[in-house]
């Protein structure tokens, strides 16, 4: 990973995702926004983001339909191999156990069919 360190970059989404809920735009606007302002970051770094913003969502009532789906298909093609040379072996770990979770609390979360970003 080029520009960021694995906590590193949980951290920033997080405090940014903060930062867009004091804007009183909503949760939805607020995870639209993570993903547009953390997207193309390099291989790594946009599955660390998949999984940082799944984690955000799966905290929230419902997740809209289309981040459940693209979330879900890019986390399931991630394989630690992937990550070795880039990442520690104890932060691959804790990725692919935090990916797992993402994926299964996914499966399980009350669907959003509104595209509305604000709410």
């Amino acid at each position: 990973m080029k520009n960021w360190e694995y906590n590193e970059l949980f951290e920033a989404i997080q405090e940014t995702y903060e930062e867009l809920l004091d804007e009183d735009k909503g949760y939805r606007y607020a995870i639209a926004k993570l993903a547009d302002e953390f997207d193309n970051l390099g291989k790594i770094e946009d599955i660390i983001v998949d999984t940082a913003i799944g984690e955000i969502a799966i905290g929230h009532d419902k997740v809209f339909v289309g981040r459940i789906e693209g979330i879900t298909k890019r986390l399931s093609m991630f394989t630690p191999q992937e990550a070795k040379g880039e990442l520690t072996q104890e932060e691959i770990s804790d990725l692919s156990k935090r990916i797992h979770k993402v994926i299964d609390d996914l499966k399980n979360a009350e669907v959003d069919y509104n595209p509305a970003a604000e709410q």
